[in-house]
């Protein structure tokens, strides 16, 4: 990201000359005038305090971990980190596999309580960080002996757009000490989708083993094609996963949630997966995705690059044309928003 001195230390001025006039009794994750947030693709949300008058406005920025696991063996764990840029409101809500609301317990530090319920909404101040750990569905308390899956859908608020850009939220899975490892998955934002992804991996039916996740960012529900090409690019393999949920309408006109798919690739490619590394493409023909795709290998495991891909006879020309970079948000934030309480010290 470029920008002249002159224009930086203009932004630092305004920025803090606005934040020193509002409440301190928490992160003021917004500013008193309405900021540019062209660069998310979106426009200011209003902020409103517990009386109903808008404070101030906030930038915001969302996207989809598409998997989690919490339950059994299973804990998944969302790390994020509030930058130098400004105070952030998180605001994360659960889903199960078809994009229902899932009720999970979790917590937010070992000094803190549980707490109950498909939301948890926290505020960060500059440079604070915050882990927040999925125990399981509340209905399996408190022993969580089930492996609840599903989503977690992020929005984060934040006084200018540059406290949004900077995060890099992450999602951990452990099932310690069952497995010796910890896997991180990155934050699916919604304004990067695509339609094809593809990544390589190696899978022998033994030690090394590759699994893969979709979350279909359609409206409709849509089976994903999956194919997998041997060391010198040809087809080896082919399955198809089952339907998997749109987002759902909801009375509004706002999109809800979707539903997302995973399996060990062996469970979807029915004929064997050829000799040493392979590529996986994940086609959803015309319906936006996101994908993850894991290799484990074994006592390790590890989350693959992923990369935007076309299927076959697409020209390159059509395929960037169909791309862009500044795509509007899946989904809108209704406005206005209320206050996020802070976190209690630990």
């Amino acid at each position: 990201m470029r920008f002249s001195i002159v224009l930086f230390l203009a932004f630092i001025f305004l920025t803090s000359a606005a934040l020193l006039g509002q409440p301190t009794n928490g992160p003021v994750y917004w500013s008193t005038f309405v900021p540019d947030c062209s660069q998310l693709g979106n426009t200011a949300v209003a902020i409103r305090n517990d009386a109903g008058a808008t404070i101030g406005y906030s930038c915001y920025i969302a996207g989809t971990f598409i998997w989690l696991d919490a339950g059994g063996d299973w804990n998944s764990f969302i790390r994020v980190a509030a930058s130098g840029y400004g105070a952030v409101g998180a605001d994360y809500t659960f889903y199960d596999n078809s994009g229902n609301n899932l009720s999970l317990d979790s917590t937010t530090g070992a000094a803190t309580a549980r707490s109950s319920g498909n939301r948890v909404t926290f505020a960060l101040a500059a440079h604070q960080p915050k882990e927040l750990h999925l125990l399981g569905a509340t209905a399996a308390a408190p022993n969580y002996g089930p492996t609840a899956t599903g989503t977690a859908y992020a929005i984060f608020y934040c006084p200018n757009a540059f406290a949004c850009l900077a995060l890099k939220p992450q999602l951990f899975y452990s099932a310690l000490p069952r497995f010796s490892w910890t896997m991180a998955a990155p934050i699916a934002w919604d304004n990067e989708v695509w339609t094809q992804w593809s990544g390589a991996g190696v899978d022998d039916g033994g030690s090394q083993r590759v699994s893969f996740v979709v979350y279909n960012q359609g409206t409709v529900a849509t089976s994903f094609q999956i194919r997998v090409f041997d060391r010198n690019g040809n087809l080896a393999g082919s399955g198809v996963t089952p339907q998997i949920p749109g987002f759902q309408v909801l009375p509004d006109g706002s999109l809800g949630e979707a539903g997302t798919y995973g399996a060990l690739l062996s469970q979807v490619i029915n004929t064997p997966l050829p000799p040493g590394i392979f590529k996986i493409l994940i086609d959803g023909g015309g319906e936006p995705c996101s994908v993850e795709i894991l290799q484990f290998t074994g006592a390790s495991a590890t989350t693959l690059q992923v990369a935007e891909d076309t299927a076959f006879g697409l020209p390159a020309a059509s395929a960037l044309a169909q791309q862009s970079p500044d795509a509007a948000p899946v989904r809108r934030v209704p406005t206005p928003k209320g206050i996020f309480q802070p976190l209690p010290q630990n």
